[in-house]
C-alpha cells in the first residue's frame, strides 16, 4: 500500500478545509467562531486556520516561520487570498462562467491513478474525490475569469512606441564583459594539499604570461574549462554571470589584463579581459514584437488589478483583526 506524498497530504488538508467552509454558500456560524465575513458570507476560524496551515506547509516547508511578526504579516497575506478567492468566485458566478468538467475528470482520474491505493484514499475516497472536484470547479471557473479579464487587444503603433520610449529599462542590453579563462581543476571536496598544488599550477601559469607566453595556447593546453577549445574565451558575460569573487578580479581589469588566481567553485582559475561593450539601447525594430508582449501582459495586469479592486471596493468585508495579530502560542 502506497504511503502519502506531502503533495496528497497537503492537498487534502486543503479540500477538507472547503469542505468545512466552502466558499460558494453561506456557512451558519456562531458569532464566536467566525473570523471574517464576505458580503455576508462567513469564513470561519477553522478554515482559516486550515488554510494557514496548508499555505504554511508548502512556503515554510524548513519547518516554522522564523519569527513571530513575519508570521503574523503571513497570515495576513493567507486571508487576503481567502477573501480575494470569494469575491473573485462571486464575479465568476455573475459572469455565468462554467467550469471545465472535460479537464476536471481527467485530473480527478490523475490523482486516482496515482494515490487510489493509499489508506486514506481508500478509506475516505468519495469525499476526497468531492472535494477534490470542488477545488478543480472554483480553479477552474477562476481561470476562465482571469483569462477573460487579461485579453487585451493589441497595442496600436503610437501606444507601442510610446511605451518603448517610456521604458527604455526594459529593452537596453547591459553592459557586458568578453573574459577568457584558464580553470586549474580542484574538487571542491578535495583538502589543502589539492588546493594548494592547484594555486601553484596557476602561478606557473602567470609566470609564462608575463613571460609573453600566449593565454590562448595555455588555455587549451592546461584549463579543464569547456573553453579551452575555444582558446578560453568564454564569450560575453552580464553582471552576475560569474562568482562575486571572480568579478571582483574581472572589474579591475584593463582590456588585455590577467587577473592573479581566484577561488572559484571548480578550482583556481585565471581570467583575461578580451573586450566590453557598454549598456546599449536595443532599436525599436529590433525589440517590436518583444515590446508588444510586454505591453500586452502589463495591461492585462492592469485590468486584473483593477478587477480585484473594484471587487474589493464594492464588497463588504468584516475581519476579526485582533485575532488575525493574536498568536500567543507561537513561540510557546
Amino acid at each position: 500500500m502506497k504511503r502519502e506524498s506531502f503533495a496528497f497530504a497537503t492537498l487534502f488538508a486543503s479540500c477538507w478545509a472547503l469542505l468545512a467552509c466552502p466558499l460558494q454558500s453561506a456557512y451558519s456560524a456562531d458569532s464566536a467562531d467566525v473570523f471574517a465575513t464576505v458580503d455576508g458570507v462567513s469564513i470561519t476560524k477553522e478554515a482559516f486556520e486550515r488554510e494557514v496551515y496548508n499555505a504554511a506547509r508548502q512556503t515554510y516547508y524548513h519547518g516554522r516561520p522564523p519569527g513571530a511578526e513575519e508570521y503574523i504579516e503571513f497570515r495576513k497575506d493567507v486571508a487576503d487570498r481567502m477573501i480575494e478567492r470569494r469575491l473573485l468566485l462571486e464575479e465568476a458566478q455573475r459572469r455565468k462562467l462554467r467550469p471545465d468538467e472535460t479537464a476536471i475528470d481527467a485530473q480527478i482520474a490523475q490523482y486516482e491513478a496515482r494515490y487510489g491505493d493509499t489508506e486514506r484514499w481508500q478509506s475516505e475516497g468519495p469525499a476526497m474525490v468531492a472535494a477534490l472536484r470542488q477545488r478543480f470547479e472554483e480553479d477552474s471557473v477562476l481561470e476562465a475569469l482571469e483569462s477573460d479579464t487579461r485579453s487585451v487587444a493589441a497595442p496600436d503603433e503610437d501606444e507601442l512606441t510610446a511605451f518603448y520610449r517610456d521604458n527604455p529599462d526594459l529593452f537596453t542590453e547591459p553592459a557586458r564583459k568578453r573574459v577568457a579563462i584558464i580553470l586549474i581543476a580542484v574538487a571542491p571536496s578535495a583538502g589543502a594539499a589539492a588546493l594548494a598544488a592547484g594555486r601553484e599550477e596557476a602561478a606557473g601559469i602567470l609566470e609564462q604570461l608575463s613571460a609573453g607566453a600566449d593565454f590562448a595556447e595555455l588555455a587549451g593546453q592546461y584549463s579543464s574549462d569547456a573553453s579551452a577549445a575555444n582558446g578560453g574565451d568564454m564569450g560575453y558575460m552580464h553582471e552576475g554571470t560569474l562568482s562575486p569573487d571572480a568579478e571582483a578580479a574581472i572589474a579591475q581589469l584593463d582590456i588585455g589584463g590577467v587577473s592573479e588566481p581566484v577561488r572559484v567553485l571548480e578550482g583556481i582559475a585565471v581570467f583575461k579581459l578580451l573586450e566590453t561593450r557598454a549598456a546599449e539601447l536595443q532599436s525599436f525594430a529590433d525589440v517590436r514584437d518583444r515590446a508588444e508582449n510586454l505591453w500586452i501582459r502589463q495591461a492585462g495586469e492592469q485590468q486584473w488589478q483593477k478587477l480585484v479592486a473594484e471587487l474589493r471596493a464594492g464588497s463588504e468585508i468584516d475581519i476579526d483583526t485582533d485575532y488575525l495579530v493574536n498568536v500567543p502560542d507561537y513561540n510557546d
